[in-house]
């Protein structure tokens, strides 16, 4: 059932709507109907980007009941769209409910009261921020402050560093606040590759005295993340956009080069005294990396499939993981201190 209001001010409307569709499909049933276990609360401001986001999102929602409100300020739709649908789930039946409002002619208290007034009370509520920029929005930071977890992409509409340094700032100003970052996300299979080369003893003193860092992407969040995460995992500390200090007081160089497609990385060469490591896509097959070592340690590891997992998989692995993940939280830290 749907139903268009041209008015974003009848809040009772749409209200209503929602309440009369519940009982419309409670009616004639033994029990009723489950509703919403959480308020799925997804932003989107840029026409080339929104149907790959909405599409997830309604694949997100699909799975989970859930209140899902899109916020659209891409001027594609005027008014409000409010939609229900029932379905069977073992022997409960399960109301999914979608409120689409374009919001691109509102200010940000408007928007942030809107989300406020259609949010169902006492569930948790899920953010997914599609915006380009996080601490430079008023929108986001009214929306994030009746959020319990908050998803972005710092590699999507906008490549530069900026966004990530947002993110930065913000996590440093709500630590308490669920964040995830999908451009953080992707990097699992990288970082699996990387801890590939010291699964062998005679490689593993390499790790604590690495002099260089490189690494090729599409996209400055992954290259920073990957750098960040690493540096972490290792006890640098940052001491310029281009370099770390390891625990021994050596220096570790690091250049970021832009290369490939968005989102994507394209290899990470690692610098020891008398040893390269280096991980990069394959020039047969994009879905594939292979390892090698040049040096004193010279050795051919051989390729592997890279692991890529479907944005959808990220997305509702975040909204389902309620808890604060420290590894993405210290590896977002040290990029921080990486970009001043």
């Amino acid at each position: 059932m749907m139903t268009h209001i041209d008015s974003t001010n009848e809040i009772g409307t749409i209200l209503e709507q929602l309440r009369r569709s519940r009982q419309e499909t409670n009616e004639g049933r033994a029990s009723c109907a489950r509703g919403a276990t959480m308020n799925f609360v997804v932003f989107v401001d840029d026409p080339q980007h929104r149907s790959w986001v909405l599409e997830r999102a309604a694949i997100i929602a699909g799975k989970h009941p859930s209140r899902l409100i899109v916020l659209d300020s891409t001027q594609a739709i005027r008014g409000v769209d409010v939609a229900t649908t029932a379905r069977e789930i073992g022997d409960s039946t399960v109301v999914d409910e979608r409120v689409d409002i374009g919001v691109s002619e509102l200010d940000h208290a408007a928007i942030v009261s809107l989300t406020r007034e259609l949010s169902v009370p006492d569930i948790a509520t899920v953010l997914w921020w599609s915006g380009a920029r996080v601490r430079a929005s008023r929108t986001f930071a009214g929306l994030a402050a009746v959020a319990t977890t908050i998803l972005v992409d710092s590699s999507g509409k906008a490549r530069d560093a900026e966004t990530i340094r947002d993110l930065y700032r913000f996590h440093e100003s709500a630590p308490s606040i669920v964040l995830h970052d999908l451009a953080f996300m992707r990097l699992a299979p990288w970082q699996e590759m990387i801890a590939q080369f010291f699964d062998d003893p005679a490689l593993r003193d390499d790790i604590f005295s690495l002099t260089g860092l490189d690494i090729e992407s599409g996209s400055d969040a992954e290259a920073f993340y990957l750098a960040g995460w690493l540096g972490s995992r290792l006890s640098w500390n940052a001491t310029a956009r281009d370099a770390f200090r390891d625990r021994r007081g050596g220096v570790v160089r690091f250049a970021k080069i832009a290369k490939g497609d968005q989102r994507r990385v394209s290899s990470v060469v690692l610098h020891a005294p008398n040893s390269t490591y280096r991980a990069a896509l394959s020039d047969d097959d994009s879905g594939v990396v292979c390892l090698t070592v040049e040096g004193r340690n010279a050795k051919n590891l051989g390729c592997v499939p890279l692991q890529n997992i479907e944005n959808t998989t990220l997305i509702e692995r975040a909204i389902l993981e309620n808890a604060r993940e420290s590894i993405f939280e210290t590896s977002l830290e040290t990029v921080g201190q990486l970009l001043g």
